[in-house]
């Protein structure tokens, strides 16, 4: 495990000098391979679950539980945004103290974190599953695996806070290794527990959960030996630090109200599709089809978390630095990325629909590969046309956050997005021209539009009191070696 042990100035990127146009998309491409990886687990878990278990039916059943995982998770997770942004500060301004001081109280907070959701999730799973409305042909099987990934959830935040610090400090590399090992081991144990053991959804569950561990003790590893990085994991630090930890929760919680909030009505959204009845094509195809397209838009999603991502390093640092001119710099470069790669992936994933989708749509008991298909592909067609709208939405967030303003996103994204969505669910919705699958997915792309038209003049605001603040800030102390 050389790369355990490399020299900081291979992998933690100064994100304050240089051409930052090229530098972005160099920091972001590990970012989006890493959260592809991540996907990697779900879509391999589909796919086997779908060639070698149970069918579409299980497929379906995996595929279904995608909302009330970041239902539940989200908020949580969201608090290492907190951390980023606290960490990449103290690197801009040179503190390595203070830096030391959240990596610690991050990872204890991770843990703890991550027992409470297992615990809760594996407790009432059945029960959210069945207030969402889950179509009984997969409730058994959804439970089953639902139940059993709330056992990983320890692991999950590990590795995730882990790897938001990670990219503070510049590295954006090493959380990439480290899920392409863990992915492997996903893989391998798929195979095992599916094709071998033949214990469906259960064996893709329990895959994910080994991997997921497996990621968690390498980025434990990677703190332990980043002797020459700019901080260190040390045992006998390991205690939580009260201003690191109120600064983490101060700019972290909002972000995960916020989390909450976009997720919520996509639980609503995911709960909304087992109504939609009134078509030639069964519920059953609707989901099989839905969760199929789903998987792909992940993948674009990827390009766009990671641009957001960047976004709030890049930001970050700038502000601990005191860069104002980058920090604008950094905002326009993001947009513009996000408009060639996000728009670019999006109509190839139109283009290749068919192809795209039938790797996760298989003939089985109850599924009509055509009809599912069809289905698929209304809803692949709106994100194809609009995902740049979810990119620009989410720098200007991440734009916010890394200058220390978590909360206005946070309210925006809770009237904007989460309002919006929940009035047209309850309004136009349940007319019969719109009580389709492309209308009801309509409901993000309007949301998105919202918030943006919201955020032109909150970001001016914002950008002001920010560099009026900067202003204000005492010298850079000389940076220690």
């Amino acid at each position: 495990m050389s790369f355990l042990k490399k020299n900081r100035s291979i992998h933690e990127m100064d994100l304050t000098s240089g051409h930052l146009f090229w530098k972005i998309p160099l920091f972001a491409l590990p970012l989006a391979l890493t959260t592809a990886f991540q996907l990697l687990y779900t879509t391999i878990d589909l796919w086997t679950v779908s060639t070698f278990g149970g069918g579409s039916t299980s497929m379906a059943a995996v595929g279904s539980n995608g909302a009330l995982i970041n239902l539940i998770i989200t908020i949580f997770f969201s608090l290492s945004l907190g951390a980023n942004v606290a960490l990449s500060n103290a690197k801009g301004a040179g503190d390595r103290d203070y830096a030391a001081r959240v990596l610690h109280t991050a990872l204890i907070l991770a843990l703890v974190l991550g027992v409470g959701i297992g615990v809760f999730g594996f407790f009432v799973s059945p029960i959210l599953l069945e207030a969402m409305g889950t179509i009984p042909s997969i409730l058994e099987k959804a439970t089953t695996y639902l139940k059993i990934y709330f056992l990983g959830a320890p692991f999950i935040m590990i590795y995730n806070y882990s790897a938001q610090m990670l990219r503070a400090l510049g590295d954006s590399k090493r959380p990439l290794y480290i899920l392409a090992i863990s992915g492997i081991v996903n893989v391998l144990f798929d195979f095992l527990f599916v094709y071998f053991l033949d214990l469906d959804v259960a064996g893709v569950a329990w895959a994910t959960v080994i991997s997921q561990g497996v990621s968690a003790l390498l980025a434990v590893l990677i703190w332990v030996f980043n002797k020459q990085g700019y901080v260190r994991l040390n045992p006998k630090r390991l205690k939580i630090d009260r201003r690191s930890l109120t600064e983490i929760i101060r700019i972290g919680l909002p972000a995960g109200i916020q989390g909450f909030a976009f997720s919520l009505p996509n639980v609503l959204i995911q709960s909304s599709l087992y109504t939609i009845t009134n078509t030639e094509i069964s519920i059953d195809d609707i989901v099989a089809g839905s969760s199929a397209s789903g998987q792909i838009e992940h993948y674009i999603y990827a390009i766009i978390e990671s641009i957001s991502a960047s976004c709030i390093a890049f930001v970050g640092q700038n502000y601990g630095a005191r860069k104002t001119e980058n920090i604008k710099k950094v905002f326009w470069y993001c947009q513009a990325w996000n408009l060639i790669l996000v728009g670019l992936f999006s109509g190839l994933s139109y283009l290749f629909a068919d192809p795209l989708l039938l790797l996760f749509i298989r003939d089985s008991e109850g599924i009509n590969v055509a009809d599912a298909l069809a289905a698929g592909k209304q809803r692949l067609l709106v994100f194809a046309l609009t995902y740049v709208l979810d990119g620009v939405m989410d720098i200007d967030n991440s734009y916010c956050r890394g200058m220390k303003y978590s909360l206005p996103p946070a309210i925006i994204i809770l009237l904007g997005c989460t309002g919006t969505r929940i009035l047209f669910l309850f309004t136009l919705f349940q007319l019969d021209y719109f009580h389709t699958v492309f209308w009801l997915y309509a409901a993000y792309p309007i949301s998105w539009m919202v918030v943006i038209l919201v955020y032109i003049p909150v970001i001016h605001i914002i950008q002001k009191k920010a560099f009026a603040r900067i202003d204000k800030l005492p010298p850079i102390a000389p940076k220690t070696t």
